[in-house]
């Protein structure tokens, strides 16, 4: 990914408390984020930028490419998280899938709510 890309997506994230992309297809306007357990990363805000997206990318674009997940990005408590996210259009089939994944919470796009599960 070019270098003036991934600037463009830290400042994003930094700016806006987060972002969903994909670099061959576009983000989801609506269904809910689960993220995938294991590809969790949390980074002092503070010391964030290109390269830990840039080492975050070579670790995990094969499935974003091949797989159909997200990359998902938020700012929480001072910390960037980075993670691998799939998108479902039913708000049950995210819960369950995000307790199966074990996670906290999901992410309703439409709504910009995050969903305690």
């Amino acid at each position: 990914m070019k270098t003036e890309i991934i600037e463009a997506q830290c400042e994003a994230i930094v700016r806006d408390g987060g972002l969903t992309f994909s670099p061959v297809r576009p983000a989801p306007t609506g269904g809910y984020m689960v993220s995938v357990a294991g590809s969790e990363r949390m980074i002092p805000l503070g010391s964030f930028g290109p390269e830990n997206l840039t080492d975050y990318f070579a670790e995990y674009g094969a499935r974003v490419l091949g797989e159909g997940f997200f990359f998902g990005a938020w700012v929480d408590g001072g910390f960037v998280y980075l993670d691998l996210s799939m998108n479902l259009r039913d708000r049950s089939e995210a819960e369950v899938m995000g307790r199966l994944e074990s996670q906290l919470a999901i992410y309703d796009i439409a709504n910009g709510q995050v969903i305690s599960l």
